[in-house]
């Protein structure tokens, strides 16, 4: 018996606001520090300023407001059943965009969910216009999350390759906690439950402190073993789309063929 792998459906819950986390979140210092290193992008030379931006799998849309001061015209894209969506995916999660016809694909906390990160990353390719931009934020070091579901972690040389291997020329790289604060993040989230619900929030808040001091030392060092890599990228010039296309071929051909055998 076998069956054919499906995309997964839209799992719909409160996913709070991920641009102001409460001071007692388990996440506190990994959703702001997010936020001010995207923000350092979005301010930066680095990314020019276009008309369209694609929100490659936007969930509840939470840097929205952030890009819309770079570029006009925002579209929130992901699976069928989000409602705040404007462009849903296709069985493949492939975009209704024309080709050439983006100015830039932001992907926050998506990849790791994505069941066929290359086609991903090709179809985000296939969007851009000449010289577009991507600005993509996934896991290194993180426990496991599904949102429906959760298949990979990535080093910080793992993740550039498969961006480059899409046809992309990485631009900057920025990491979100060192291996310091990475372990206490993983020892805050594997005995949290373990305590009772009254001293659930104080002793979030301990960890959390104990993570802000530690990033002060050094908040712009990247980390081999960081919690979050933010990497901002820039489409290759068109004499590379021959080779992404084979590539993205060949992978369609693979996921269409692909089995879980039972």
């Amino acid at each position: 018996m076998s069956a054919k792998i499906q995309q997964p459906a839209y799992v719909s819950h409160e996913r709070g606001d991920r641009t102001a986390p409460k001071r007692s979140s388990r996440t506190f210092h990994s959703l702001t520090q997010l936020l001010r290193k995207l923000r350092e992008i979005v301010e930066s030379d680095l990314l020019p300023p276009g008309d369209t931006l694609v929100d490659y799998g936007c969930a509840n849309r939470p840097y929205e407001w952030l890009f819309k001061t770079k570029f006009k015209n925002y579209q929130g894209a992901d699976l069928p059943g989000n409602d705040r969506a404007d462009l849903i995916l296709g069985p493949n999660g492939e975009l209704p965009c024309p080709d050439n016809s983006v100015d830039c694909v932001l992907s926050s906390q998506v990849l790791e969910h994505v069941y066929a990160p290359r086609l991903y990353l090709a179809e985000a390719f296939r969007v851009l216009r000449p010289n577009g931009s991507l600005v993509l934020s996934t896991h290194g070091v993180w426990p496991y999350h599904p949102d429906p579901t959760d298949y990979w972690r990535w080093t910080i040389d793992g993740l550039q390759l498969q961006i480059r291997l899409a046809g992309f020329e990485i631009v900057a790289v920025k990491g979100v906690f060192g291996l310091e604060s990475s372990a206490l993040q993983l020892w805050q989230d594997a005995t949290y439950e373990r305590l009772p619900a009254v001293c659930q929030k104080p002793y979030t808040w301990f960890i959390q402190t104990l993570i802000g001091l530690i990033e002060r030392r050094q908040p712009d060092k990247i980390s081999n073993d960081a919690s979050v890599y933010i990497v901002l990228a820039r489409k290759t010039p068109a004499v590379a789309q021959m080779n992404v296309a084979d590539s993205v071929a060949s992978e369609a051909r693979t996921i269409s063929e692909d089995v879980v055998r039972s």
